[in-house]
């Protein structure tokens, strides 16, 4: 009697354990972020699928996983380290994403030119638009789309590009193995 219980019991933790598993498998997602490459020519953006969490925001959250920079070698960070994400909505295909001013004003980790202006910009649209829900990206600064933060004109961004408009996913700009 005594070993039919303990096979009970030991049966009954395994299920747990089993269900336990499978619970904290699903709390991450899989995605696709967009990080620099550069072939000594040109400069690309080379796609990198990573699991983040699946809790909370999930656009947010892969924002931050943006900023943090690439695990893979051979890939550089498009967006400054210390730049903090404000908050991410979508609303009828649009994703207005809104950064700390840092985003402008940092310009010592990541120097502004026109090609690191483009992937900046381009490494946040593509990575939002995987997923199906958004078709389209707007980018603002502490709440704020025009005027000025520290002297530096926010619809400027890096000074090259601008955040005039919408972004709509870019596919020229992600590397093709030749």
């Amino acid at each position: 009697m005594k070993k039919i219980k303990i096979n009970i019991l030991t049966f009954l933790v395994l299920i747990l354990l089993g269900i336990l598993l499978i619970s904290l498998t699903s709390c991450t997602r899989s995605v696709s972020l967009y990080f620099g490459y550069d072939t000594g020519t040109e400069a690309y953006l080379v796609k990198e699928t990573r699991n983040i969490p699946a809790s909370g925001d999930i656009y947010e959250n892969c924002i931050k996983e943006l900023i943090k920079g690439p695990e893979s070698s051979g890939l550089y960070p498009t967006i400054p380290s210390n730049v903090k994400v404000n908050s991410v909505n979508v609303s009828d295909g649009t994703a207005t994403v809104d950064f700390s001013k840092e985003i402008i004003t940092n310009f010592e980790e990541i120097p502004h030119s026109s090609t690191t202006e483009v992937l900046a910009i381009f490494s946040i649209v593509n990575t939002l638009t995987e997923f199906e829900e958004i078709n389209k990206v707007q980018i603002t600064v502490e709440g704020k789309d025009t005027g000025e933060i520290d002297g530096l004109y926010i619809e400027d961004f890096w000074g090259h590009v601008g955040i005039y408009e919408d972004f709509e996913r870019n596919e020229d700009i992600i590397y093709k193995e030749q």
